[in-house]
């Protein structure tokens, strides 16, 4: 087992284990215990040997999780069984109702486990210190401040995920790259091509210490920011999580091409290595839709050896996109 001691100065400190094939030991004290629930995404249901018990509840994953009446059933579920402790077994839309949930509602607060079962919420670790729901057909609307006490980290999960829809995945881990270590993005993108001896608990082990390592310096994953403004909000229902952070990232990568941050080679190579994780598409020129408003945000770009983090501004960046969606249409 790796293990992982997050703090945020004084605020929390976070333990982070890794350890593969162990999900079912670990799980199985929390069954039938007094005062604590488990949520668990109901896609999990036949994989796992658990017996039906009052304090586990199967929740459907994806977006729809992130709904407000979820939230709302969950509150109820809590204030009902008089729990304190809430265990969540799932992706990052789950986790986030969940987080968001024992943050905002008004119960004796015990400890939060989080067990993350997606590529994607293992590497994008839920310890940035925010939680999210969406509302009125806009992705994180809805915004709570907090962490969890343990998170519990087991590649084996992956093992249920389709490998087509996984290998997208790994663009994550080739963005950190970029930003920290060139060949760890080499690495993700030789792992998105071929899962033959993938040691997915050390990959996942430098993956966290790079996102860490952003949380620990008050920074965010590139895009956290601005995804909210750049997609149509008539369209962000029906772009998965995935996609959204590949549209971004490239619009943020060629910001960084036009201040002057990577040369032109190097954005070519980037764009020609995001598309070929299988999330370029054609349609999404249509559903980028800045408005110039003079909105500051606090972003990541890339640089030719690593990254920078400036304040820009949108009014700013509308001048990129007429560009850019020229650039996405010719996919």
């Amino acid at each position: 087992m790796k293990s992982i001691n997050f703090s945020k100065g004084i605020e929390k400190e976070i333990n982070i284990n890794i350890n593969l094939a162990y999900y079912e030991d670990y799980l199985n004290k929390y069954v039938s215990k007094y005062g604590t629930l488990m949520v668990i995404d109901s896609k999990l249901k036949k994989h796992m040997n658990f017996l039906e018990d009052e304090n586990i509840v199967f929740i459907p994953g994806g977006q729809e999780a992130k709904y407000f009446d979820k939230y709302l059933d969950l509150c109820k579920t809590i204030i009902k069984g008089n729990y304190n402790d809430l265990v969540v077994v799932g992706g990052g839309s789950l986790i986030d109702q969940v987080g968001y949930t024992f943050h905002t509602l008004d119960f004796p607060k015990g400890r939060l486990t989080i067990v993350p079962t997606t590529l994607s919420s293992m590497i994008y670790l839920p310890v940035s210190g925010e939680f999210y729901l969406d509302m009125n057909y806009t992705k994180n609307f809805l915004k709570v401040n907090g962490y969890p006490d343990i998170v519990y980290v087991d590649p084996y999960f992956c093992k249920y995920l389709e490998k087509d829809n996984m290998k997208k995945y790994f663009i994550l881990g080739y963005i950190l790259g970029l930003l920290f270590d060139k060949k760890f993005a080499e690495l993700s993108f030789k792992y998105s091509k071929n899962f033959l001896r993938l040691d997915l608990e050390e990959y996942l082990y430098q993956a966290i210490k790079f996102v860490l390592s952003l949380y620990s310096n008050d920074l965010v994953f590139p895009g956290t920011k601005l995804v909210k403004y750049l997609i149509d909000t008539e369209h962000k229902k029906n772009v998965e999580f995935i996609e959204s952070e590949y549209i971004t990232f490239v619009f943020l990568s060629y910001v960084s091409l036009k201040l002057g941050y990577i040369d032109e080679d190097m954005f070519e190579n980037i764009y020609k290595d995001l598309k070929s994780f299988g999330l370029s598409k054609s349609f999404y020129s249509q559903i980028i839709k800045l408005k110039s408003q003079n909105i500051p945000i606090f972003e990541t770009l890339i640089t030719q050896n690593g990254f920078v983090n400036l304040h820009l501004n949108l009014s700013e960046l509308m001048e990129f996109v007429p560009e850019f969606k020229v650039l996405m249409k010719g996919v």
